[in-house]
C-alpha cells in the first residue's frame, strides 16, 4: 500500500512494541552475559590481577590429566582452577629459588598426553615444584595470594586465598529452616 500513512495512535502503537522488545532483548542479553561470564570477559572461568584463566583451560587441563593418569587420581574443574590460580604464583617462586621445572620434566610425567596444552604442561610444572618449596617460599605465596585481586566465575564459587575455592549455592536456593513438616 504505497502512501498510505500511520495514524498517530498507530505509530505510537508500533514504536512502543519496538521500543519493549528493545528493552526486552537488552535486559536478556545483561543476563546472559551477566551469568555466562567472569566479571565483564565471556568464558573466564577466573581472573588473577588481569590475567584471564578460562574455561576453555580449565576442561582442556581436567581432560588430559584425566588422559594422563587413567583415573588412578580426578581432578575435577574447581581443583584445576584452584592450582591454575596458584600456578604462575608457585612458578615464579621455584624459578626465584632456582628449583623451576622444565617442559620436558612436565612432559615426561604426562608421557600419555601427546600434545598437551600450555595449560596442562604448566599445571605439571607447578605439581612437580611444591615438593620442593621451602616453608618460607610457601609462605611467600599465601602472601602474594592474599593481596592479588582474584575473581572467580560464580558458577566455580569464590575464591579464598586462606580456603582456596568456596562453592557457593546459587542465591535462588533457599536453606530449610524447618526441621520437619507440620
Amino acid at each position: 500500500m504505497k502512501g498510505t500513512a500511520l495514524a498517530p495512535s498507530q505509530h505510537i502503537r508500533s514504536t512502543l512494541g519496538k521500543s519493549r522488545a528493545f528493552r526486552a532483548v537488552a535486559v536478556l542479553l545483561g543476563a546472559t552475559l551477566a551469568l555466562s561470564a567472569c566479571g565483564t570477559q565471556p568464558g573466564a572461568a577466573a581472573i588473577v590481577n588481569g590475567t584471564t584463566i578460562s574455561d576453555k583451560d580449565v576442561q582442556t587441563v581436567s581432560l588430559e590429566l584425566k588422559k594422563a593418569l587413567q583415573g588412578q587420581q580426578q581432578f575435577t574443574s574447581s581443583i584445576v582452577l584452584v592450582n591454575l590460580i596458584l600456578e604462575p604464583y608457585v612458578l615464579a617462586e621455584a624459578k626465584r629459588t632456582g628449583k623451576d621445572v622444565s617442559d620436558a620434566q612436565a612432559r615426561k610425567a604426562i608421557a600419555k598426553v601427546a600434545s598437551p596444552s600450555r595449560a596442562t604442561l604448566d599445571f605439571v610444572r607447578m605439581q612437580l615444584a611444591i615438593p620442593s618449596l621451602s616453608q618460607a617460599g610457601q609462605q611467600s605465596i599465601m602472601a602474594k595470594l592474599g593481596k592479588a585481586k582474584i575473581t572467580v566465575n560464580p558458577r566455580y564459587g569464590t575464591f579464598d586465598a586462606k580456603r582456596g575455592l568456596v562453592p557457593t549455592a546459587p542465591n535462588w536456593i533457599k536453606a530449610s529452616t524447618s526441621s520437619g513438616a507440620k
